[in-house]
């Protein structure tokens, strides 16, 4: 396993109009609306206390579940999640306890721990729309639109078919990807987007934002009248839009009628609240207007140019590295180290991390420390990278230091990060610290909620190995359910044929 970190997303989203509570992540330059559920035909009673003797538990749970809602009702956070553990502990196959313990996790900008009890929700029903909605969301609000069409597709594919809010995320999520696409993607991707925002449209007939989005997509593929056709409807059914404005001066800017654009940037200002919004549309009032930028403005739309040509270049090589296509990663994020992102440690993390995955261990960990100088406060991903890498080249001594100060990053942000757990057990178990070793897997498997399967298999060897046959047992079988196939399938299967005589 090994960690890379993409960009974040830009467009702000409307609420999803059917939501109990609303909640936005820090820093997601959109609002976000998480699905709240008490499940069915429950009221809002008062706080109960756990059941009194003769509640089957199943009851008892839907009672802490909606005691839980209740005291999310009274802002009172930390006491409704104690209820909603409570109801989980009752009935483990309550989807709306994991659901809404992920929703007061994104609340409180712990990303780790909320999509771990979204895919938890998810894993008892693989169609629950509200937790598949609140992945998607978390996803996408955190810069990774290509992984929240999943959820959202999948939302489609249930009860949410008929949903105009799906199809207009759904229609984002492909557009934001396709703008990050390669060409034959980037077409297919921005032509399914124009589908969903069409049947949001027919769905919805009165959704501005949807509206917007199409304009958006016209713009992109430089379909100027319907851009325009589109964008004004969307003002039409709401004249305050910040974003309808902006697109509509961009729309008029690529038409040649300046005059026209600072008109609609105008607008835009007196309705925009983000500042970084605000100072890039007085950028572009000052262009047009010919008044002095930080550029002489012969140079504007070169340098627009170039930067636009790097950006494109890094979400091409961050894609090309989730793929694993190593050569190409690498020649992207070589030159852009070289050209101008020498100083930004995402990008000298997942060229290291290229690199390491190339042969080239030595480099890998000297940009790899780089990176870390550069984040003086922590970076997770990178101490564990760094830790995977300097165990590649034998220094076992520095790779544990590097996964405990990846656990005590992570602690400083709310974060957890079990697969630096997971290795830093390794590592103990071969120092024969048992007991370290014992508490550090059962952390990663904690921590992990079902998501690292090989927590289960290293702890199972573990146990084998101080004779605690039984257990033993329990975690191989813990491991063949979570990952049949995966790569220490056989050999656990062995083990339990050497262990009870069956290899189930």
């Amino acid at each position: 396993m090994s960690f890379n970190v993409g960009s974040r997303a830009l467009l702000r989203m409307s609420g999803y109009q059917v939501i109990l509570f609303k909640t936005s992540l820090p820093n997601a330059g959109i609002g976000l609306s998480l699905a709240l559920l008490i499940g069915l035909n429950l009221g809002w009673p008062v706080f109960s206390a756990l059941p009194v003797s003769g509640q089957s538990n199943k009851e008892a749970a839907l009672k802490q579940l909606s005691a839980g809602v209740e005291l999310l009702k009274q802002n009172k956070g930390n006491e409704a999640l104690k209820a909603f553990e409570a109801a989980s502990r009752l009935d483990p196959r309550l989807p709306a306890a994991y659901n809404n313990m992920g929703r007061i996790y994104a609340d409180q900008g712990n990303t780790g721990k909320a999509i771990t009890y979204f895919k938890k929700a998810i894993n008892i029903e693989p169609l629950y729309e509200p937790a598949l909605s609140n992945l998607g969301l978390l996803l996408y609000s955190t810069g990774k639109p290509e992984d929240a069409i999943h959820p959202w597709r999948l939302c489609l594919s249930g009860e949410g078919k008929n949903s105009p809010t799906i199809h207009y995320y759904l229609a984002n999520a492909l557009r934001d990807a396709g703008n990050k696409a390669e060409k034959g993607d980037r077409e297919s991707l921005l032509r399914e987007a124009r589908e969903h925002y069409s049947t949001a449209i027919k769905l919805d007939p009165e959704s501005a934002a949807a509206y917007s989005g199409l304009s958006v997509v016209d713009l992109s593929e430089g379909r100027l009248d319907d851009a325009y056709n589109n964008v004004m409807k969307s003002l039409k059914l709401r004249p305050d839009s910040s974003f309808s404005y902006y697109h509509l001066g961009l729309i008029e800017e690529r038409r040649g009628r300046a005059s026209e654009a600072v008109k609609a940037f105008e607008q835009s200002l007196k309705y925009e609240t983000e500042p970084k919004y605000k100072e890039e549309t007085r950028l572009r009032i000052a262009r047009l207007k010919g008044q002095p930028v930080e550029q002489p403005r012969e140079n504007a739309h070169q340098m627009d140019s170039t930067e636009a040509a790097l950006a494109q270049l890094r979400s091409r090589s961050f894609l090309a590295l989730k793929k694993r296509n190593y050569a190409e990663a690498l020649q992207g994020l070589d030159y852009l180290v070289k050209n101008g992102a020498g100083e930004d440690p995402i990008v000298l993390n997942n060229y290291a991390l290229a690199l390491s995955n190339s042969g080239q261990t030595a480099k890998a960990i000297e940009y790899f420390r780089k990176a870390l100088l550069f984040r003086p406060n922590g970076f997770m991903e990178a101490q564990y990278n760094l830790g995977m890498a300097l165990r590649r080249q034998g220094d076992n001594d520095g790779a544990e230091a590097a996964f405990r100060k990846a656990v005590d990053d992570g602690a400083q942000t709310k974060k957890t990060c079990p697969a630096a757990q997971n290795m830093l057990g390794v590592i103990l178990r071969e120092k024969g610290d048992y007991k370290g070793a014992d508490r550090a897997f059962r952390k990663a498997i904690l921590q992990s909620g079902g998501e690292l399967p090989v927590a289960h298999f290293n702890l199972a060897v573990l146990l084998e190995r101080v004779e605690r046959t039984r257990d033993a047992v329990n975690e191989y079988k813990t491991y063949l359910r979570q990952a049949p196939t995966g790569r220490n399938a056989r050999v656990a299967r062995d083990r339990l044929v050497r262990l009870t005589g069956s290899s189930g």
